[in-house]
């Protein structure tokens, strides 16, 4: 699931920023760069509170945009270094909202809570990272190197301090930066002179070097974050444990572990009826198809589309376009394979709550 969801994410994540920031270009050629920079900050805000969209895409989209419009204003270099600022007010903004709008909020919920396992030595490690006060490297890569909206949304949960959280996170600018560059790289890119030869013939090979930077920033601040994450939890573990526990999740958790043990219990194989074992194998050959499928024959179902590609030429105006014959041939195999996993694990955790009520008095929460 993840390795199929992951393939057709990556393709479709690069579609939304190219339809806006090229729209956006020919839509607003005639209004001025104070103009275009509110209506990218809103399009960029509701794609921030969106959480399967990451941050990058954003910061590329501000990066053609925003350089495409101010370059005749205040030159390329400006450009770039004003659609910088911009990404990081925006990307501050958005954590703002995330944190106090969603995460705070959702902070009521015990299932919430339970989720990002608020009493875990990982999440408890984080939380005593976070709430120290000022930067610091564990601070500053946990809060650049996690995807931006759990993250956020994580703090909210465990109400850290704002003020706290946007110091850390002002170092973002330093993936930002070459995040914009690149945008506005590949906007420099497509530019060609009237005999059609490209107007800047090295902006190619600089392009692909930014954005190698880009993803050196971002994989290298989740390995830093990570390190310093499990050397917190070696080395604090008198302050993790002075943590107070969440005794709702505690309960909630202490139930969830029978269910789970009664799930193993009714799920073996050779207690399991024969058409629960058919539906269960028809969904592994299904998923397995279709993760081959968009793997190894991408070409096949997939029009080649990146940032840079206009999707009104590129796709006929409609984003579905990038999909082939054999592209919507996976995605049906897909959703198949997701249905009937769904019905086995529904009928599991059915059975599951029965011998969980026949074998003990603890109340089952459906």
């Amino acid at each position: 699931v993840i390795s199929f969801v992951s393939n057709v994410h990556t393709r479709l994540v690069c579609i939304v920023p190219s339809l806006i920031s090229y729209r956006l270009i020919d839509k607003t050629a005639d209004f001025g760069l104070y103009a275009v920079t509110g209506i990218m900050m809103g399009v960029g805000a509701v794609m921030f509170l969106l959480p399967p969209v990451p941050g990058v895409p954003v910061y590329l989209a501000l990066g053609i945009v925003l350089t495409a419009q101010g370059h005749q204003t205040v030159g390329w270099i400006g450009a770039i270094f004003y659609s910088t600022g911009i990404g990081l007010v925006l990307k501050l903004i958005a954590s703002a909202l995330q944190q106090k709008m969603i995460g705070e909020n959702l902070s009521h919920f015990v299932s919430i809570r339970q989720f990002v396992s608020v009493n875990s030595n990982m999440m408890r490690a984080m939380k005593l990272v976070l709430k120290r006060h000022g930067l610091s490297v564990s601070k500053v890569a946990i809060l650049i190197g996690g995807p931006d909206w759990p993250t956020s949304v994580l703090c909210g949960i465990m109400r850290l301090s704002l003020p706290q959280i946007m110091l850390g996170t002002t170092p973002v600018v330093f993936l930002i930066f070459p995040t914009c560059l690149t945008g506005a790289l590949l906007f420099m890119a497509s530019l060609e002179t009237e005999s059609g030869n490209p107007q800047f013939p090295w902006v190619g090979t600089a392009a692909a070097i930014t954005a190698s930077l880009t993803a050196m920033v971002q994989f290298g601040s989740m390995i830093v974050a990570a390190y310093y994450l499990e050397r917190a939890a070696d080395k604090c573990k008198d302050e993790i444990e002075a943590i107070e526990i969440d005794q709702e999740v505690k309960e909630a958790d202490d139930r969830d572990e029978l269910m789970r043990n009664c799930y193993k219990a009714v799920t073996q194989w050779r207690v399991v009826p024969l058409f629960m074992k058919t539906m269960l194998l028809s969904s592994l050959a299904m998923i397995t198809a279709s993760c081959y499928m968009v793997q190894f024959f991408a070409s096949m179902c997939f029009i080649e589309h990146s940032l840079t590609d206009s999707v009104q030429y590129n796709l006929g105006g409609n984003p579905l376009n990038i999909f082939l014959p054999l592209g919507w041939v996976a995605i049906g195999l897909f959703s198949a394979a997701t249905m009937f996993l769904w019905m086995f694990c529904t009928w599991g955790k059915a059975q599951a709550r029965k011998r969980a009520v026949s074998e003990t008095s603890v109340p089952i929460i459906a």
